[in-house]
């Protein structure tokens, strides 16, 4: 039995990369020369009570590369963002669940300054966390709001908060947006590295919306100029997550030896 419950957490292991899964996953040809990024599992959160850790998988997505557009603002991914989450099934409802770890990212420069200059004019996004998790119909629903950062701003301009997300329903298979957008495709993971196991695989969602921005400016005063520049609000079919992503992932049994 417990043989049969690894299976399927296998067959639904990483983060991100839930849909292909890893039992069906390619080797990649190149493997040896990939360059994977460090993938550590020191934020692996602890289980619920009760919960066996022979069925429940720790996951860690290291996204390298790829595109966050929000409305108008085309962001390039240029610093690696790192989400850890576990996963796991209760051997008698077999319902599944997910306990998020930690979701680390950096800044990433949005509109470099007047006069190259790095501080004061020039603006900054920093994707976060905004309070859920889950895994939905082989997707992982993903809630994400964005810093926007510049002096002029503030501490708590954000793109989105946690009442009010940017709800990604993340997939390696082929979206399903409304226009102006078009069905674009993620890739099937392919296995780069055995021990422990890494996947490299590439995730999707073009169907989401954006909310407009929030606390940006003293009181808010310059809500206006951030939601003009970046066209937000945006309606479903007007932004698009592509993430490249290695995945790492290990059973909270392996992590326990």
């Amino acid at each position: 039995m417990r043989a049969t419950f690894r299976r399927r957490l296998l067959g639904t292991a990483s983060a991100l990369a839930v849909t292909a899964g890893v039992l069906g996953a390619a080797t990649a040809p190149s493997a040896a020369a990939e360059e994977i990024p460090s993938i550590g599992f020191a934020d692996c959160p602890d289980l619920p009570a009760g919960a066996d850790p022979a069925f429940w998988l720790c996951n860690v997505a290291v996204t390298t590369g790829g595109t966050f557009k929000l409305g108008k603002l085309d962001q390039p991914i240029t610093k690696p963002i790192t989400l850890t989450y576990a996963n796991g099934f209760d051997p008698v409802t077999l319902e599944e669940k997910v306990v998020f770890g930690s979701f680390k990212a950096d800044k990433m420069l949005v509109q470099p300054g007047l006069f190259g200059d790095p501080f004061v004019t020039a603006i900054y996004a920093k994707p976060r966390y905004a309070g859920h998790i889950g895994l939905e119909n082989g997707n992982l629903r993903l809630d994400l709001k964005v810093d926007v950062q510049n002096p002029l701003l503030g501490s708590y301009c954000t793109i989105g908060t946690n009442d009010d997300p940017i709800e990604l329903a993340l997939t390696v298979g082929t979206t399903s947006p409304p226009p102006p957008n078009t069905p674009i495709s993620g890739s099937a993971p392919e296995v780069v590295q055995e021990d422990p196991p890494v996947l490299k695989t590439t995730v999707v969602d073009n169907a989401f919306a954006v909310p407009r921005s929030r606390s940006c400016g003293l009181g808010g005063s310059l809500n206006w100029a951030v939601n003009l520049y970046s066209g937000l609000p945006a309606a479903a079919g007007n932004n698009t997550a592509i993430f490249k992503q290695y995945v790492g992932f290990k059973t909270y049994t392996d992590l326990a030896n």
